[in-house]
């Protein structure tokens, strides 16, 4: 049974995530929505206020008598910041309360499995809030992003492909960081980001950037399975015997739908291919025709065995956006059990999902934890 204690933290981080996903909320309508009394929400509402998590901005129509106060989340008062590690680069990001981005750095930043490197994660997160006058004690936590099987019960990095390393301990990496850090996979991090927060719903994200990676989410709850390998789509087998994965399997899905497959040499740009595909470059043409063909049947392949929406983010998602009709009739010729391919949509925030991710993810777990 439930502390009185427990009850009312509960009760407090349903009223806080509720002003999180609706951003304006009167009283009156958190009292009706949550099904909590008035006396209740003025008093839970009260000590938000005075703990500056919420405050009073502005004031809804009137319906005849007084008009009721708009209450949102404070900015100013507490930030986040998401961290985004890759084999070569390093983002970070700077975030409102309130789930707004405030500021962003991106640069090289090569991996190794070294105590200098850890330290110099700790130095350029510190630079990057001093950077922008954000006072050390205003910053609540910093959620890290890592591309890689973790397993959370035992905070150890069990293993990652694209790092080249396995079975490090998660501290590792938050040594010299000294702030509460909250650790999830790369994937994860982008769906996350990208999943509608404010209704129940199944969706597969199928991450498509340099590498492939994917997350299932049930009812907006993320499934890891049973070895929190959910969601590792990149590796399911497409062309038996085709071609060589980083894995060390062959045929797998990345070595035919991750951005690189597009280039020449890992040191190309996207943004070239997309200019010579525009300017009709038959080589371009023939490689984006057999991209879309491949990525097309992975996809009808994940509408068959999860039957619920997908989603394509990462770099790629953007990119065939802007390309839409040639990949939805090829989705369309694969799928002969839906009229239409209205399950298929693209992701919103591309090459900035895993940050923006990784930091509501750290917003969210310490809004769970919160206690006036």
């Amino acid at each position: 049974m439930k502390t009185d204690n427990e009850i009312k933290m509960q009760n407090r981080v349903r009223i806080i995530k509720y002003v999180l996903d609706q951003r304006h909320v009167s009283r009156q309508e958190i009292a009706s929505r949550l099904g909590f009394s008035m006396p209740t929400v003025f008093s839970y509402v009260t000590e938000l206020l005075d703990a500056n998590i919420l405050c009073e901005k502005g004031e809804f129509g009137s319906t005849g008598g007084r008009k009721a106060k708009a209450l949102s989340i404070c900015t100013g008062q507490r930030y986040v910041v998401g961290m985004d590690i890759t084999k070569r680069h390093l983002r970070l990001m700077l975030m409102h309360f309130n789930g707004e981005p405030v500021a962003e750095l991106y640069f090289k930043y090569r991996y190794e499995n070294t105590d200098r490197y850890y330290n110099g994660l700790g130095v350029h997160l510190e630079t990057f809030i001093q950077n922008h006058d954000i006072a050390p004690e205003s910053v609540v936590g910093v959620g890290i992003s890592i591309p890689g099987i973790i397993d959370p019960k035992t905070n150890v990095l069990q293993r990652s492909h694209i790092l080249e390393v396995s079975n490090i301990s998660l501290l590792t990496f938050s040594k010299y960081i000294p702030y509460p850090v909250y650790f999830e996979n790369d994937a994860n991090s982008a769906a996350y980001a990208e999943i509608p927060k404010n209704e129940k719903t199944n969706i597969i994200y199928l991450s498509l950037s340099n590498t492939v990676g994917g997350a299932i989410y049930l009812g907006s709850s993320l499934y890891t399975g049973d070895n929190y390998r959910g969601g590792e789509f990149g590796h399911i087998i497409l062309h038996p015997g085709g071609k060589f994965c980083y894995c060390g399997k062959q045929g797998c899905l990345d070595a035919y739908c991750s951005a690189m497959v597009l280039l020449d040499h890992s040191d190309d740009r996207l943004e070239d291919f997309f200019s010579r595909l525009d300017s009709g470059d038959e080589t371009c043409i023939k490689r984006w025709e057999t991209y879309l063909d491949n990525l097309a049947m992975a996809v009808t392949n994940l509408r068959m065995a999860y039957d619920c929406n997908v989603i394509l983010g990462g770099y790629m998602g953007g990119y065939i956006a802007q390309y839409p009709g040639c990949f939805f009739e090829k989705a369309e010729t694969y799928n002969k059990f839906d009229q239409d391919t209205s399950y298929i949509s693209m992701g919103k925030h591309k090459r900035q999902s895993t940050v923006i991710g990784i930091a509501q993810l750290m917003l969210n777990h310490y809004i769970s934890h919160f206690a006036v």
